[in-house]
């Protein structure tokens, strides 16, 4: 018996191998710890685990023994087997089967003791001289003990109570006693022994759990799982969807459970009546938490409201069920639905006194409840409540669940259900209630459109795997229009629609018009499903034509949120200016947000687009959305780089998008997220990091075919090459941003405008450049977002041929700080502009507070690289350390040698970098570089850049 415990130890968790596969649990790591440090030191000691069904405890007891076997401690354990409960002293045997071989070195009381507990003796002996006498055989035992008991309130009442007692006399011996038993289960071992009650794991231990159960394969429905199980390890790793019908127990937005889940909860069911358990299961399954409703189908079932009435207060006696007072809903107060006489009366003779609601206190109950109960027994459970409840919706869950031919009333009464919004597990409730409906559908049409309704409702929740069982259910060529716009709108949703060529865009606005008087909702959730695809394939002028002409056509006005997002997606820069854009017919508040919030992301409208885009994403958490969530935390990530004051926490969103997008099948989204990430990193100055993300971004555009997602990657590279003074590469690369006049600018574009204008001047290209801005000026109108207008003053400035003075100081005017970045570089280049026009005291300033600036954000090249040209003017950066060289020349200290430029261009000259590569970085010509060291070579005595190096050292 032993090694039920002792030897059942599972695999290594992230804590190490030495966690024995128990994942968290610190603190009752800690007093386990605790309590066999102190045995070999006849520190005897006694634990209690207290916790619900499933919160671990056996877990903990495998832990405990895992680790007194490594340490040499003798581990003996037993626990629960219903077979035995009846046998005294049972359990007690199991436990010290091991140690009985030395009862004959006992002394003569003892070990008559013993054999009258377990040689069959006429009586049991008395708790504590048989406690006593257990001790003493443990007490030969050549190395320290400890006792593993599970399951001790279960266990059979002579081996309990001798445990109870036992407990009380392990101190000062080499005996340790760990017991565990469910929470409430009665009087505690021995006086007052330590007790640590297990609770649920928190979030990032859950998903541990559940990732090593290996039973959950996708973001969304490993959130389904997390909010069932409350941090249950059982349920953590026994809950899933599987890949079968949802079954009951989605009718309470739950996931089915596996058979060892119920067994946790068996004996509580046992111990019922018949009666009892009999409301129990009608409560468990009932749609409707309305008591009487509960009340009059266990009437039904029992033949009579006493008994319905006697069972529930069982149930609620053993607290299996509460009652609360809630107001009663219009539906509920209709009478049961459907109801014959039998019905009508139970529901008066019951419903009257109770008319609060019913709720289980462990949900995780009532799911077991139903894994406990035959097939026949449920169904005739529903068939009792189809007839009792009255909620027509919700009587039809039940009557649905009894039906074996089709019924298109039953059918659209389920419908109703996936009706509005569904919260949470709510959206389980939904999806088999379409499942149901398509079930009971004499026309396969409506059947087929009724599971391409559960499809894209799984679909925008994340829930890929449930979305692809339902469409392989369904036969394509017998859906008429509605039917097949639906299914191309559901494909759309599915893995691996975004490797379909820009064809699908045409097909998209074609069945949009197509649908648009019979189904509105969904014609615009295709065209904007269009303009997402045309943005990201670079769609040609044709296919934007259509897009914005369809769009006219498909708006319920000029302020419709729908149809602005769907302009900003075709071009950003035809949308007008900042108003109060209406909603769409039946669009949902969170909808309308996120509508607002993405177009005005896409316009650089940051100001705006924040505030939305943080309440989008709570909405859309609480609705249970993830799908959708990849499409707002991308944009948030952008709102953190402009808007941001520090940048450690900027790309957090963006990381989320990336894994949620992975996790739900949307692997456009995912590289979008991976392409902002390597900008955040370019920006930080984590050059490796942002290179490997613009590969990744590379290679997924190259798999998926989306164009504009190489712009992403050539972003993270530019401004990698600017971040290390590489400006000739760095202003390639942008350029590229703007090879084709005639296509529509976007985001990636007006961002690489601000990258381009700066790289120009070092790299010698202000006049491309100047091209390049002047064409982006033409076509934004005045009705652009503060950004935008605030980029084209600092390019402007930057590219300026004269009168640059006076557009720096129209691009630095009060507002700036409200784009941190932004400031930063227009600073800079001005402080720049003023020290190459030998106004050194006056650069200074700009310079400061550019290099104050980019320290604050975390732009660490950035931040070095004004403060080299800081240095330069001979002031010492505030963040840096390097502002007063060392070393020995010629004439004395450096700095009495050679200028403050002087000595910054013979430190990089002693790096190694070309002329041409410390010009890009102090913005000189290669000639001026030349020039300088022809001077600074002879000053210190040396006549190459070798000696150079030799004389400055590393540093």
């Amino acid at each position: 018996m032993s090694a039920r415990i002792g030897s059942d130890v599972t695999g290594p968790d992230l804590g190490g191998p030495e966690a024995a596969g128990l994942i968290g649990r610190h603190r009752e790591r800690d007093r386990v710890a605790a309590l066999l440090a102190a045995l070999p030191r006849n520190g005897g000691q006694v634990l209690r685990l207290s916790g619900t069904p499933g919160t671990g405890k056996t877990a903990v007891l495998r832990f405990a023994a895992a680790r007194a076997a490594e340490q040499g401690v003798r581990v003996l354990s037993t626990a629960w087997a219903p077979a035995e409960r009846e046998w005294p002293l049972a359990a007690l045997h199991h436990l010290l089967r091991p140690a009985l071989l030395k009862v004959t070195g006992l002394p003569d009381h003892e070990r008559a003791v013993l054999d009258t507990a377990f040689g069959g003796g006429p009586a049991t002996p008395a708790p504590a001289d048989l406690a006593a006498a257990v001790l003493r055989l443990l007490g030969t035992m050549p190395e320290p003990v400890l006792l593993c008991v599970d399951d001790l309130d279960r266990l059979d009442p002579a081996s309990r109570d001798t445990l109870r007692a036992l407990s009380g006399l392990c101190g000062r011996t080499r005996v340790g006693l760990i017991v565990a038993e469910r929470t409430g289960s009665g009087a505690r071992p021995g006086p007052h022994p330590p007790t640590v009650t297990l609770g649920g794991l928190p979030d990032p231990e859950a998903r541990a759990l559940v990732a090593r159960a290996g039973r959950v394969t996708g973001y969304a429905e490993e959130r389904l799982v997390l909010d069932a199980a409350r941090g249950n390890p059982l349920a953590l790793t026994e809950l899933s969807l599987g890949g079968g019908p949802l079954g009951d127990t989605a009718c309470f937005g739950m996931p089915p459970a596996t058979p060892r889940l119920a067994e946790a909860y068996a004996e509580d069911r046992q111990a019922l009546p018949a009666p009892a358990r009999t409301v129990l299961l009608t409560a468990a399954l009932s749609a409707s938490p309305v008591a009487r409703d509960v009340l009059a189908a266990g009437a039904l079932l029992l033949g009579g409201a006493d008994a319905a009435r006697d069972g529930l207060a069982e149930v609620m006696a053993r607290g299996l069920v509460v009652e609360s007072s809630g107001p009663a809903d219009a539906d509920e107060t209709t009478g049961a639905a459907g109801a014959g006489g039998a019905g009508s009366a139970g529901a008066d003779g019951v419903g009257r006194a109770r008319a609060g609601h019913l709720r289980f206190p462990d949900p995780l109950a009532r799911a077991a409840v139903l894994g406990l109960e035959s097939a026949t027994r449920r169904m005739a459970a529903h068939a009792a409540l189809g007839r009792s409840i009255g909620s027509p919706a919700h009587a039809a869950w039940h009557a649905a669940r009894c039906a074996v031919g089709p019924d298109e009333e039953l059918a659209r009464r389920l419908e109703s259900l996936a009706a509005g919004p569904c919260p949470g597990g709510a959206v389980l409730a939904a999806l088999a209630a379409l499942e149901a409906a398509a079930r009971l559908s004499p026309d396969p049409e409506r059947g087929a459109a009724r599971l391409l309704r559960a499809a894209e409702l799984a679909g925008e929740r994340g829930l890929v795997d449930q979305a692809l069982r339902y469409v392989r259910r369904i036969d394509p060529t017998g859906l008429g229009t509605l039917g097949r716009a639906l299914l191309l709108r559901v494909h759309d949703l599915l893995p691996g629609s975004g490797t379909v060529g820009r064809e699908r865009v045409a097909d998209l606005c074609e069945e949009a018009r197509a649908v648009a008087a019979q189904d509105p909702a969904l014609a615009r959730k295709l065209l904007l499903a269009a303009a997402r695809r045309g943005r990201w394939q670079r769609c040609g002028p044709d296919d934007r034509q259509l897009l914005l002409r369809t769009a006219e056509g498909l708006r319920a006005g000029p302020r419709d949120a729908w149809y602005l997002t769907v302009t900003a997606l075709t071009d950003p820069l035809r949308v007008p200016g900042p108003a109060d854009p209406h909603p769409a017919p039946g669009t949902s508040d969170a909808d309308h947000r996120s509508l607002l919030a993405q177009a005005a992301a896409l316009t650089l409208d940051f100001e705006r687009a924040a505030p939305l885009l943080e309440e989008t994403e709570a909405a859309l958490r609480a609705e249970g959305r993830y799908g959708q969530l990849p499409l707002i935390l991308v944009p948030r990530t952008m709102c953190r780089i402009w808007l941001g004051a520090e940048w450690h926490t900027a790309g957090a969103p963006a990381e989320e998008a990336r894994m949620i997008a992975a996790r739900t099948g949307q692997p456009d989204r995912a590289a979008t997220a991976t392409g902002v990430l390597g900008i955040v990193e370019a920006l930080r100055g984590d050059h490796d990091r942002s290179l490997e993300h613009a590969a990744e971004v590379e290679e997924s555009a190259l798999r998926l075919g989306h164009d504009r997602q190489v712009s992403l990657a050539v972003l993270a590279r530019a401004l990698t090459a600017s971040g290390t003074g590489r400006y000739a590469e760095a202003y390639e690369r942008l350029r590229s941003l703007f090879t084709d006049p005639a296509a529509p600018y976007g985001f990636e574009q007006f961002w690489g405008l601000v990258f381009l204008a700066e790289a120009a001047p070092p790299a010698g290209e202000q006049a491309d450049a100047r091209t390049v801005v002047d064409h982006v000026a033409s076509l934004t109108g005045q009705g652009c977002a503060p950004l935008l207008r605030r980029i084209l003053a600092y390019v402007d400035a930057v590219l300026a041929p004269e009168g640059a003075e006076a557009r720096y100081r129209r691009a630095l005017r009060p507002g700036i700080e409200a784009w941190p970045l932004l400031h930063g570089m227009t600073a800079f280049g001005y402080g720049a502009w003023l020290r190459r026009r030998r106004r050194v005291t006056e650069s200074r300033t700009p310079l400061a507070t550019a290099e104050s600036v980019f320290r604050t954000l975390g732009a660490s090249s950035r931040a070095e690289q004004t403060a080299l040209e800081l240095r330069a003017t001979g002031r010492v950066a505030a963040g840096g350390s390097a502002g007063t060289p060392s070393g020995d020349a010629p004439g004395g200290d450096l700095t009495r040698v050679l200028s403050p430029q002087q000595l910054t261009i013979a430190r990089l000259a002693a790096r190694g970098l070309t002329n041409r590569a410390i010009g890009e970085q102090l913005r000189l010509s290669p000639r001026t570089v030349a020039s300088h060291l022809y001077q600074i070579f002879p000053k210190l005595g040396v006549s190459s850049r070798a000696q150079l190096a030799a004389l400055l050292g590393p540093a």
